[in-house]
């Protein structure tokens, strides 16, 4: 039966002058890579924008930083800066939240993070900032008309109003500090972003410390007893925080 068989070889089929070729496959492509041109030119751009905003209005972002550790610089340089201050806290205040947005499609790629973005491997990772984006635009509106509420309910609508410019005002020295921090880590891979990444956790820890500091010391000067501070850091605070992580912490 075999015999009958014709088996018809390599050349008869691609022809004598043909030969095997390795087949090569391409490199995998890096997290940053995955993620497309338009993410890294979004980033580029916000990262220059700040950049300009920032050299323009030098002293002012240095008063910022100051006033976080100095009470005294506060209290007597204000009013130099009050007519911009209110436009550059709005400027960051944005900038932070796009560059924090893009900082979790960043992490959404990253190998090491992907089991905190398992319950959402359905979506991409676009659709996973647009929606980083519109959950800290949500939360941040939703605390500013409850502090509003708050403050005409209680009729202490000027601590209320404390509270926010506090609040914004070391966002902003957040943002300003963590930038060059941010910038790296969502334009590098490897170990690069790792170590700017701790970094930025390391400058937030900090920043989170002093603006607890600031917001007893608001309280205790307008003559609030601790439980209300208490209850203030766990409503407007701490729960705000864990409706936004909880997606992540449970993926």
């Amino acid at each position: 039966m075999l015999q009958d068989i014709n088996f018809i070889s390599a050349e008869e089929v691609y022809g004598v002058k043909s030969r095997l070729v390795e087949q090569v496959c391409p490199e995998p492509l890096s997290d940053v890579a995955s993620l497309g041109g338009v993410y890294q030119i979004a980033t580029a751009i916000i990262a220059l924008l700040f950049i300009f905003i920032l050299v323009r209005h030098f002293a002012l972002f240095r008063h910022l930083i100051e006033t976080s550790v100095s009470k005294q610089k506060k209290n007597t340089d204000i009013h130099i800066f009050s007519s911009e201050l209110k436009n550059i806290k709005i400027f960051t205040s944005l900038v932070g939240t796009l560059l924090l947005s893009l900082l979790v499609m960043r992490l959404s790629v990253e190998g090491w993070a992907e089991p905190m973005f398992a319950g959402l491997a359905e979506i991409s990772a676009w659709e996973v900032g647009g929606i980083t984006l519109g959950a800290i635009l949500s939360l941040m509106l939703g605390e500013r008309i409850l502090l509003f509420f708050v403050g005409m309910v209680s009729e202490r609508y000027d601590v209320c109003k404390e509270i926010w410019h506090t609040k914004l005002l070391y966002f902003s020295i957040v943002i300003i500090l963590l930038s060059p921090l941010l910038v790296l880590t969502l334009l590098t891979d490897g170990r690069v972003a790792q170590i700017a990444l701790f970094a930025s956790v390391l400058v937030c820890s900090l920043s989170l410390v002093l603006f607890i500091k600031e917001t007893f010391l608001l309280f205790r000067t307008q003559r609030f007893s601790i439980f209300h501070w208490f209850l203030y850091l766990c409503a407007l605070e701490i729960f705000p925080l864990s409706l936004l992580l909880a997606p992540i912490v449970r993926g």
